[in-house]
């Protein structure tokens, strides 16, 4: 693994964690549930409390712990776990111009399956200074393997903030994010960064709208650099609700919709695209439709703490590896690994990647970890 003209240098199956890791006490005050609902205010309360000082080595601190971990269970793509993050969208759209967080709105998001109080668009939205780079750098300066940032895609912004300015043009808000956070990739490419995901579940809510701008406005966040990195986009089903090993996911966007979408993302300049395969036990024949981009497939199931044996993650991949090839495949959780504890998301990192080395012919017979929290 290495990287080749700007982007990765794929010769085997290949590792990776979609974004966020369990986020450890002493960077919030209440429970990891309210942390996903309050956008981020436990995060901004806390460093009133302690101070900014403190609270920036806190979330050095998790950062660090986080990275150390991918490093020891030995994956290839890192991130840092988004521990500054008090939400993965709303952390980028602080930094940009035309939003509004002091007045929050209620609105149904998600094709009505969450009610939230969320940020208000009150101007055109625009780039104001680079929000991720001392983020990658700090990843970069820690991580054995590549380092991964990750950004909001434009169909999951517009679903994520209350439109008072582009009077319901969702697509002409879309493309401005888009413009905006282009300049964000320009800064991060300069700084050294090869790998960015776009983290847009909601182009699998709405293909229609996917159809019609939403991927549009995804290429549009990179346009010009394609050639300069290696770009992913993220497109999971749903995050998992409270109580982890809830057994419904009626919650959940249609799997049947990732058909169409990776037929047409097959044509796009996108190099990756992370999909959720482990909740829902998706159906595998629907890989051939990416063509010859690569899928990173989740095998982690981020809604329980329950620990996939190595034996279960080496059967997976070889099925994936039936309409595959071992270029094409990356194995990582279904999303973000925020609702596990901590002990949880080492153990699966540890096997999704000694599963990895299995189908890679680099180990033979081992022993794997059911154990859970």
């Amino acid at each position: 693994m290495g990287l080749r003209n700007g982007k990765i240098s794929q010769e085997r199956v290949m590792t990776a964690i979609v974004g966020s890791y369990p986020k450890p006490k002493y960077i919030f005050r209440r429970s990891g549930r309210a942390l996903l609902d309050t956008v981020g205010m436990t995060f901004r309360e806390l460093e009133e409390e302690i101070g900014t000082q403190e609270f920036k080595k806190r979330l050095d601190r998790a950062a660090l712990m986080a990275i150390r971990e991918q490093n020891s269970a030995g994956i290839d793509l890192i991130t840092d776990g988004e521990e500054r993050r008090g939400h993965y969208v709303l952390y980028v759209l602080r930094m940009l111009v035309g939003v509004d967080f002091e007045h929050l709105r209620e609105k149904s998001i998600r094709e009505g399956m969450y009610l939230r109080k969320l940020p208000v668009v009150v101007g055109r939205i625009a780039f104001k200074s680079p929000i991720l780079v001392d983020d990658y750098e700090f990843t970069r300066e820690h991580a054995e393997g590549i380092a991964k940032i990750g950004l909001p895609g434009p169909a999951t912004v517009v679903d994520s903030v209350v439109d008072e300015y582009y009077e319901g043009n969702l697509e002409e808000m879309a493309m401005d994010y888009a413009r905006a956070v282009r300049h964000e990739v320009k800064a991060l490419v300069a700084a050294g960064c090869r790998v960015i995901q776009f983290d847009d579940p909601v182009l699998l809510r709405n293909p229609e709208q996917a159809q019609r701008w939403g991927l549009k406005a995804l290429q549009a966040c990179f346009e010009g650099f394609e050639s300069r990195a290696t770009f992913i986009v993220h497109i999971c089903r749903g995050y998992p609700d409270r109580p982890l090993d809830r057994k419904g996911v009626s919650y959940k966007a249609n799997a049947d919709y990732y058909g169409d979408l990776l037929r047409w993302l097959s044509e796009s300049t996108i190099d990756v695209v992370s999909i959720e395969g482990a909740q829902s036990k998706l159906d595998l024949s629907v890989l051939p439709a990416i063509g010859k981009k690569t899928v990173m497939l989740g095998v982690l199931d981020v809604g329980s703490n329950e620990v996939e044996s190595v034996e279960s993650l080496v059967e997976r991949g070889q099925e994936a590896l039936r309409y595959l090839t071992r270029e094409q495949l990356i194995l990582a959780p279904d999303c973000g690994m925020l609702q596990l504890c901590r002990e949880t998301a080492r153990r699966k990192l540890a096997n999704v990647a000694t599963a990895v080395k299995k189908l890679n012919g680099q180990l033979g017979a081992g022993v794997s970890h059911h154990q859970s929290c």
